[in-house]
């Protein structure tokens, strides 16, 4: 099976924003508790502590989401290979990637795991390193092609039964 694919910045961004959502949320309540208790020991009264928390909260959050819109938009446009057409074949042995400056290959079994989600597939090389494959240029067939590819193979994985 044969897919070629393109990831532009806003695919790229959107990926992003839906993985770190949770881990923006929750390290803004952190921060948010820690003025909490700081101010909690001051002699504010309640709401002037929830005011200060409020829009501490708010500056810790804005200024969360631009640091990473441009942390990413470094990461996507420093690397040209993610820019690239890439050309995906899957076959039951392996899986060979075409771009317009590089091509190589793997197998199955050096894959570390597949992870499915509603828009993509994230095909591990290792816990860190993956190959992010859009599912908008697959078919609805090519999309169950894949995930009996990847099952045959005993690739530890997540996928999604839809």
């Amino acid at each position: 099976m044969t897919v070629k694919t393109h990831i532009t910045f806003k695919d790229f961004l959107n990926f992003n924003i839906k993985n770190s959502f949770p881990r923006i949320i929750i390290f803004s309540l952190i921060i948010l508790a820690i003025f909490g208790l700081n101010f909690s020991n001051t002699e504010y009264n309640t709401k002037e502590i929830f005011k200060s928390a409020s829009i501490w909260f708010a500056v810790v959050f804005v200024f969360i989401i631009i640091r990473s819109y441009f942390r990413l938009k470094n990461a996507f446009y420093s690397n040209k290979k993610i820019q690239e057409e890439i050309i995906y074949i899957f076959t039951d042995e392996k899986v060979q990637t075409k771009g317009e400056t590089f091509d190589g290959d793997f197998t199955w079994n050096t894959v570390h795991r597949v992870k499915e989600t509603k828009d993509w597939f994230l095909i591990y090389q290792s816990k860190t390193t993956m190959n992010m494959i859009p599912k908008k240029y697959f078919s609805p067939s090519e999309i169950i092609e894949l995930r009996n590819i990847i099952e045959k193979n005993n690739v530890k994985a997540k996928l999604r039964n839809d």
